[in-house]
């Protein structure tokens, strides 16, 4: 009679030492949790490069539509003046451009328009986030006026503002369309252009200037990133 062994009836002797259930070594499962985690690892910092890239962009549209907004706000101030025939005051602050006209019906300055560093949730203080760095210092603020107008080419050899204009400046447009400087905090001469400086230090590379030009005929030409 023919023996019987133990594979002939289907049985399997024990596994090699370091093979588990299924043949798959112990060792194999170790190595699957180390790929896991640097998976994780690299997913999370692509996170967070994409969250800093996403930032940056923020910072970008955020200076842009400021710019914009500005130089339109400029442009609307003389036009109501011209329009109707009374003075407009444009108040310039470290984080806004205010234009008010003045009602000759009781003599009082009426708004007309203010543009301001918002974002979704409203309108930005000193302590803002999005402008203010942690330290607290503004990283986007209008350094503010000075007197005349130059080509972007010469730029370089003219010294913007130090730092984001400490109080307010006023520029007042007139019946006739010219301007001046009433206060006398940036130009001592009417109607002999105006330069208005909004920095960008959200790069590391340095400072980059917006500039809104004002020149005596009316003309409002804005120029952006500068060094």
């Amino acid at each position: 009679m023919k023996s019987l062994h133990s594979d002939d009836r289907g049985l399997r002797g024990p596994a090699p030492a370091g093979v588990g259930i299924g043949g798959r070594r112990r060792g194999d499962l170790g190595f699957s949790m180390i790929e896991l985690m640097v998976v994780l690892a690299v997913v999370a910092l692509l996170a967070v490069v994409a969250a800093v890239g996403f930032r940056r962009n923020e910072f970008a549209n955020l200076r842009a539509h400021f710019v914009a907004d500005v130089e339109g706000a400029v442009v609307q101030a003389r036009n109501a003046a011209v329009d109707r025939q009374t003075q407009v005051r444009v108040v310039v602050d470290r984080f806004s451009v205010t234009i008010t006209a003045f009602d000759t019906s009781d003599d009082t300055w009426r708004p007309i328009d203010r543009v301001s560093l918002v974002d979704g949730a409203g309108t930005f203080g000193s302590a803002g986030t999005l402008i203010a760095a942690d330290t607290g210092t503004p990283i986007v603020c209008v350094f503010g006026l000075t007197p005349g107008v130059h080509a972007p080419s010469q730029t370089a050899t003219v010294d913007p503002p130090d730092d984001c204009v400490a109080g307010t400046q006023t520029l007042v447009f007139e019946p006739d369309g010219r301007f001046s400087d009433p206060d006398g905090t940036f130009s001592g001469v009417p109607n002999a252009g105006a330069t208005l400086w909004i920095a960008d230090r959200t790069l590391t590379t340095g400072t980059k200037y917006s500039i809104v030009q004002i020149y005596p005929g009316g003309l409002v030409r804005t120029f952006e990133q500068l060094d």
